[in-house]
């Protein structure tokens, strides 16, 4: 009995001793448990308040900010300004009638945008995964900057204008007595109907009556108090309106994009290029670089140098709270705290050998004709100071902003304005004939002192084959030939010559390929006798021979060739590689890499050949017989080159004034200075302008006397 008591006893020993065990572990885990609570509630507890509201993590692609475009003295000629989009997150908006409406009312949304804003909402607002995405509800809104060209805006006395809600354009209403504009005082230009005017100075869009002249749709007050210095346009500042009243919205935002502005318009248009959107082919063949709305270069230099102007993209995220409002982790000592955002690298700078005021006056000098290419080059180097093509776009429009009335303007102006004249292939018409001269000379066909007679044509291979001077110009030598331009005598070395010299030489001399600078450019073409074989109707013909030898039928150049030709025979006969991209440079100034090209070897003709042509052509400009005397200047003396290449067009439905124009010849000129010691050459073709020593030569005349009295021409 007694040890039964003795069991019983330790069994309540061992079972106390495993219940004390028992507590403290209970609470040890209580204590804990506490501890816990307390780190999270009180210590913690603003960090899971915070994380708590979020309800969305959204990690967005940062586009690289592209590289600037410089010209040789370093003004911006494409650079990135940053403008605004107004969009909505469909999950987060409550009621998406209501919002558009009160949007309406702060920016002027147009009827379309309303209406576009609404079925893309309708479209993601039920979709598991689109009701996230962003719809946009309008691009390029209005800040500092503005939206056509980036120019910065500056403050003006407040204008009033009445929008209209249909079309979204703006007026300023007008008395229907009104014949002036308000601004600068020149005389308006009336629609027919009467019922808008233009101000042709100021371009401003003027409203007779308090109704849209588009579709009588009745005009709401608005007033604008910043001006865009460069187009004369007014604006407000809508996207400091819409940030100061943000918060009332649920979904909206208004997110910065970097656009791409042009601040010299269509000066620089062919050879700067624009960039727009990327499409899907483009996408696919470069993965990892382009995503949608991504950007890419398209014409001139911003296509030619997209590698080196686009920069990496890069990412952040960012947290939205339930009603799609952006929040802020920072601080807050989370994992979500520490997701760091991986920086976009910025692409590098382009800088040109073109300089804006050589562009100025390249511009002014083609003013008056309808549709011409000059280039002028450094004739030791082969550098392009300056490059221009009339009528010139605007690259503005192109990059991202096009409307369909101004693209339909583009489309149907008959002088083609998308098209770089400088850089088109035309028949080169007598500027060839230096090449001819060459040739012959190299040959030993000729020499300066042989004479040929031009009764004012030459009968050929059952063909007669007029001079431009019907009457002829008796016994010429080659210089005389070359002064007067004389057909019958380059039809005469055509003939010796034959066709595939003629070819060779002009290769040699870098016709018929491209010249290697960095915008798009024409091959040109000089036949050979297997290329008429090949591709002429009947196969060569002997005939084909001379009309090559004065630059007619087949052959092709552009002027920026024949800007290289002659400069190349003219300075000493080293072969040139034109450029127009000097170097490139990273976002602090520092040169990364040059892109000057060195001249190449000799052409391999005597120097005396070249100093003959050079010489005849200096007489064609100075004495009066020549074909150029027109280009003839004071104080510096010029040499140089005309051309008249036949050109008649004829086309169905066009104007009757452009069939005029159509029929007219291309007028040519190339010309260098000064001649004792050349530093550019230059090279026009008016198209259609009629006879080149007419129209052509005095154009060029003008563009050396400004670039050499206003020490534009580098050394």
């Amino acid at each position: 009995m007694n040890s039964g008591i003795s069991m019983l006893r330790g069994d309540l020993l061992e079972y106390r001793a495993q219940n004390r065990w028992f507590v403290m572990v209970i609470l040890l885990v209580m204590a804990l448990l506490m501890g816990r609570f307390f780190q999270l509630q009180v210590l913690g507890g603003k960090k899971y308040e915070k994380l708590a509201e979020i309800n969305q993590v959204k990690r967005t692609r940062i586009p690289p900010r592209r590289g600037t475009v410089l010209d040789r003295k370093g003004r911006v000629l494409a650079r990135n300004v940053d403008l605004y989009e107004l969009s909505i997150v469909p999950h987060y908006v409550e009621d998406i009638d209501q919002t558009l409406e009160r949007l309406r009312a702060l920016v002027g949304l147009t009827d379309d945008e309303m209406t576009q804003a609404k079925d893309r909402y309708f479209a993601y607002v039920g979709h598991k995964h689109k009701r996230f995405r962003d719809v946009t509800v309008r691009r390029y809104l209005n800040g500092r900057y503005c939206p056509a060209d980036g120019t910065r805006l500056e403050e003006v006395h407040p204008t009033h204008y009445g929008h209209c809600s249909k079309c979204g354009k703006e007026y300023i209403e007008l008395p229907d007595s009104q014949e002036q504009c308000p601004f600068d005082h020149a005389k308006l230009e009336k629609t027919f109907d009467g019922h808008k005017a233009v101000c042709p100075t100021c371009s401003r869009i003027f409203a007779f009556g308090d109704h849209c002249p588009e579709d009588q749709t009745l005009l709401s007050d608005v007033t604008h108090a910043l001006r865009c210095p460069r187009c004369q346009q007014d604006y407000t500042d809508t996207v400091a309106i819409l940030r100061a009243r943000l918060h009332e919205f649920s979904g909206v935002y208004v997110r910065e994009q970097t656009v791409r502005a042009y601040p010299f318009g269509d000066l620089f248009a062919h050879m700067v290029g624009y960039v727009n959107e990327v499409n899907g082919e483009e996408i696919a063949r470069h993965p990892g670089v382009y995503r949608p709305g991504d950007y890419a270069g398209r014409r001139g230099v911003e296509r030619s140098m997209e590698e080196v102007l686009r920069g990496k993209a890069g990412e952040e995220v960012t947290f939205r709270d339930s009603r799609g409002r952006n929040l802020s982790v920072d601080g807050t000592g989370t994992p979500l705290a520490n997701l760091k955002y991986d920086a976009a690298v910025p692409g590098n700078n382009v800088v040109l050998t073109l300089d804006v005021e050589v562009q100025r006056i390249l511009k002014e000098a083609v003013a008056d004709v309808h549709s011409a290419g000059i280039v002028v080059m450094q004739a030791q180097t082969g550098e392009v100071i300056g490059l221009f093509s009339t009528p010139s776009f605007d690259p503005n429009d192109w990059a991202g902003r096009l409307t369909t009335e101004r693209k339909k303007e583009y489309d149907q102006n008959p002088f083609y304005p998308m098209i770089n004249k400088a850089t088109t292939a035309f028949p080169p018409a007598s500027t060839f004939k230096i090449v001819t001269a060459l040739a012959a000379l190299n040959e030993g066909i000729i020499t300066p002192e042989t004479k040929i007679n031009c009764p004012g044509y030459y009968d050929y291979s059952g063909h007669r084959f007029g001079c431009y001077n019907k009457y002829g110009h008796g016994d010429l030598d080659l210089l005389r030939g070359l002064t007067a331009s004389c057909d019958v005598y380059f039809y005469r070395l055509g003939e010796w010559l034959g066709m595939d010299r003629l070819e060779q030489y002009s290769v040699l001399l870098g016709l018929g390929r491209k010249t290697g600078v960095e915008i798009g450019e024409d091959m040109g073409l000089v036949p050979s006798r297997e290329w008429h074989e090949r591709t002429s109707k009947g196969g060569f013909q002997p005939g084909f021979t001379l009309s090559t030898a004065v630059g007619q039928k087949d052959t092709r150049a552009t002027p920026l060739q024949m800007a290289m030709v002659l400069a190349q025979m003219v300075n000493g006969g080293n072969l040139l590689h034109p450029f127009l991209v000097d170097h490139i440079e990273d976002q602090d100034g520092t040169v990364v890499r040059s892109l000057r090209r060195e001249p190449g070897e000799k052409i391999g003709v005597p120097d005396e050949y070249l100093e003959f042509i050079k010489n005849a052509m200096v007489d064609t400009v100075q004495e009066d017989h020549g074909t150029a005397h027109n280009a003839q200047l004071e104080s510096i003396v010029v040499g140089g080159k005309t051309g008249t290449a036949e050109a008649l067009q004829v086309k169905q439905g066009v104007d009757p004034y452009v069939a005029r124009w159509l029929a007219e010849d291309h007028a040519w000129f190339v010309g260098f200075a000064p001649a004792h010691e050349p530093k550019i050459s230059v090279a026009i073709i008016v198209e259609h302008g009629g006879y080149g020593g007419e129209v052509a030569a005095p154009i060029v005349a003008k563009v050396i006397y400004k670039l050499f009295s206003r020490n534009l021409v580098p050394d």
